[in-house]
């Protein structure tokens, strides 16, 4: 029988990874699943959706099915149950030290169970072995998903549950939806269904369906943003102690008289380690924003590795002439010496803003700072003078020092570590400085204790998108107070709020999941900060463990494991021991991803570092990146045909390239010679190793070590375009593409 069921557990992990399409399901490789009824249950909250599902199918000529829940980077399960006449079947999220030092002592009384991690990394997977003809199966599905969000509006996508294996025999489909916001809702139209929203009160809408529409996908789209600024809150009680949830939406529509002026002071790191595309982009960050500046508003410049010069000595206003100036100076910045923060920054602190302007201070660096223990501390000292933001670029960031200067700043940072992304990280981040509205936000109450409130830096508010806290309270207080305020300019903006007293419903049980979430990003931030000391005394992870044990959620130190009760009533009875089975296989299951690259924590040997499958979720090296920095400075150098001599315009790509190599000195790079299809392979092959040396004698000429560069030619073997064979079947652009030079590392 154990041989058979793992047959059929590799048929299922070798059939689920070839389906496209990965919605909530049951599936059976070879047996019927006859869906009897779905219902479903939806309450929107803030920007995420508590999503549940109700499914009673009857399954035939299979003796094991399995749920599929698919990993997503948006979606996280916190409940699958699923009921048979006679058992139960669980995902129970338990720690995982706990079940490791239980499975060696099992294993010491001569029992060989064996604990592993999910294999897949599309679902969560909860198998249910079958053991009657046509058996009544009952699914619950409850997980949270994150809205879509806009600078405008907010949207909500739901698949239609009803997978293309289902024999579907539903009557009916009826589903609810309940959008509760602390803010009001405008414009909330469901786009799928000819259905119209029901008004409960501005913030409390729902939708109420009940028909045979049931093959649509769910989408609906509405808007948070009135003619005037709001703020609201929700609250949630649970066993004494309220879940609160704070929001300030701006307004849709910001007229320019209602922004205080702007005053960017900019703090671009160009030390060595900057070379390359982190500078270049850099460049191109500040002088789009400088370009966004109107001609009463100011900025200055302040340029820092081994030492730090301002562009001018207090900030300028930004007339074209100015401008002019400005982007002259940041194009002749190259990168060189270490990196020193602190000097820079006591600098920005040492001239106080103009109170009719709002200041916001944009670090740009790769976080290799040397600085002294006294740099956050001042840093948080100064928060009130102005708004900052991280914005971290480089082959080797520093996540660590980026995140925790974020921390301290109350802004979320930027972390680019690659050429690729940095064009749409740079967009993203470029709208979210231009339009300052508040700074140094703080949440205050005379009669709540809100140390367990989160963000705990809350410093920055911007026009272009809302701002939000979660807090946990337990003082027992029935009438308390909150007080929000923050700084326009020269004015002051202070709202006060009354905690909500509406009866306690369970459509804001969301509430108390997303406390839970920002509550461990906090506490992962904190052991990581602490190092090694409070990794060892737990102080942070038991946190972590008893939040996931209690909402049943994946952490990286809670994980899902498949459990089994007796089905009393429709209730849990006895739960059959883990390790009953001497032979037992144990699988870890998680959808926990820290760094969000879309592998789990279970199995990423990275899991603070966004990687990829085959790296086994660690990121490229250092070298790696900068190899194909190289390559990329490269690849536009296009050689005429039959010809490996070096056109002029390409001179200035070779010269970044030199710069970041003479950065690089104990590193070893071969240089790659190709060319396209046309000529014999003898003669390609020649021409080839000469393209080769041509970069080489030229980057030899600007000071590269020629020890470093080893000449290969691959002559037309490797065409990146192999469908241009012969060349005359492809236009100029494919073989132009086609003769190129190419860096690679040498390990």
């Amino acid at each position: 029988m154990n041989r058979i069921l793992t047959i059929l557990i590799f048929l299922f992990s070798f059939i689920v990874n070839s389906q496209e399409k990965t919605i909530p399901q049951l599936y059976s490789d070879n047996g019927n699943l006859n869906l009897q009824s779905q219902s479903l249950e939806v309450n929107v909250v803030g920007t995420v959706a508590d999503v549940r599902l109700y499914q009673t199918f009857k399954v035939s000529e299979t003796k094991l099915v399995a749920y599929l829940f698919p990993i997503g980077l948006e979606t996280s399960l916190y409940e699958l149950m699923v009921y048979l006449p006679d058992k139960i079947y669980s995902l129970d999220a338990q720690n995982m030290d706990n079940i490791r030092k239980q499975v060696l002592a099992e294993n010491k009384k001569r029992k060989r169970i064996t604990l592993m991690h999910g294999s897949d990394p599309q679902f969560i997977k909860l198998n249910i072995p079958i053991s009657e003809e046509l058996e009544e199966v009952k699914v619950v599905l409850k997980y949270a998903q994150n809205l879509e969000k806009s600078a405008d509006e907010k949207s909500l996508q739901l698949p239609s549950f009803i997978a293309p294996q289902y024999e579907n025999h539903l009557e009916e489909f009826s589903f609810g939806i309940n959008i509760i916001s602390p803010t009001p809702i405008y414009d909330l139209v469901m786009t799928s269904l000819d259905l119209e929203p029901k008004k409960v009160s501005q913030k409390y809408q729902t939708f109420q369906y009940s028909g045979k529409d049931w093959g649509k996908p769910i989408e609906l789209v509405y808007k948070s943003r009135g003619d005037e600024a709001e703020a609201g809150m929700l609250v949630y009680e649970d066993k004494g102690c309220r879940y609160i949830l704070g929001v300030v939406e701006p307004p849709k529509i910001i007229k320019p008289e209602e922004i205080a002026p702007r005053e960017y002071v900019f703090l671009m790191d160009t030390s060595g380690s900057m070379q390359g595309f982190p500078i270049e982009t850099s460049k191109e960050l500040v002088t789009r924003i400088l370009n966004d500046l109107k001609p009463e508003e100011k900025f200055n410049i302040l340029f820092f590795a081994g030492g730090s010069d301002f562009l001018s000595a207090e900030s300028v206003y930004a007339t074209e002439e100015n401008k002019s100036i400005a982007i002259n100076a940041i194009n002749q910045q190259k990168g060189t010496g270490k990196t020193q923060l602190s000097e820079a920054l006591h600098k920005v602190y040492a001239y106080k803003p103009e109170k009719e302007f709002n200041r916001i201070v944009v670090l740009i660096t790769d976080g290799k700072l040397l600085e002294d223990r006294t740099l956050y501390l001042n840093l948080k000292n100064n928060l009130k003078e102005a708004q900052y933001f991280t914005f971290g670029i480089g082959y080797d960031v520093d996540r660590r020092t980026i995140q925790q200067l974020a921390n301290t700043m109350g802004t979320e940072p930027v972390l680019i570590t690659e050429q690729p992304e940095a064009e749409a990280e740079l967009n993203r981040f470029f709208n979210l400085i231009r339009t300052p509205l508040l700074r140094n936000i703080q949440v205050q109450s005379r009669e709540l204790n809100l140390q367990e409130t989160y963000p705990n830096q809350f410093k920055g508010f911007l026009s272009s998108e809302s701002s939000s806290f979660v807090s946990k309270e337990c003082s027992g207080m029935r009438e308390p107070k909150l007080i929000l305020t923050g700084i326009d300019g020269e004015e002051t903006y202070q709202e006060e709020f009354r905690l909500p007293q509406e009866k306690n419903n369970d459509e804001l049980f969301i509430l108390k999941y997303l406390w839970a979430r920002e509550k461990i990003d906090f506490l992962l931030q904190e052991e990581e900060r602490c190092g090694e000391r409070c990794i060892k005394d737990g102080k942070y992870r038991n946190q972590i463990i008893k939040i996931g044990e209690e909402l049943n959620i994946a952490t990286p130190f809670t994980s899902f494991i498949e459990e089994n009760y007796i089905n009393f009533n429709g209730n849990l009875g006895r739960k059959t021991s883990l390790y009953e089975n001497p032979n037992a296989k144990l699988t870890f299951q998680n959808d926990f991803d820290s760094d969000f690259d879309r592998i789990p924590n279970t199995t990423d040997q990275c899991p603070f570092d966004r990687g990829t499958t085959e790296r086994k979720g660690c990121p490229k090296t250092k070298e790696e990146k900068i190899a194909l920095e190289i390559s990329r400075q490269l690849e536009g150098i296009e050689f005429e045909f039959d010809s490996y001599v070096i056109q002029p315009e390409f001179y200035e790509k070779l010269n970044v390239a030199a710069e970041i190599i003479n950065h690089q000195q104990l590193k070893n790079y071969i240089v790659e010679g190709h060319t396209d299809a046309a000529g014999t392979p003898e003669y390609n092959q020649a021409l080839s190793i000469n393209r080769a040396k041509a970069v080489v004698n030229y980057l030899k000429g600007k000071g590269v070590d020629i020890r470093q560069l080893k000449i290969v030619g691959k002559g037309d073997k490797e065409l990146r375009h192999p469908e241009c064979r012969p060349h005359t079947v492809c236009g100029d652009d494919k073989n132009f593409e086609n003769r190129r030079v190419v860096f690679k590392i040498i390990d």
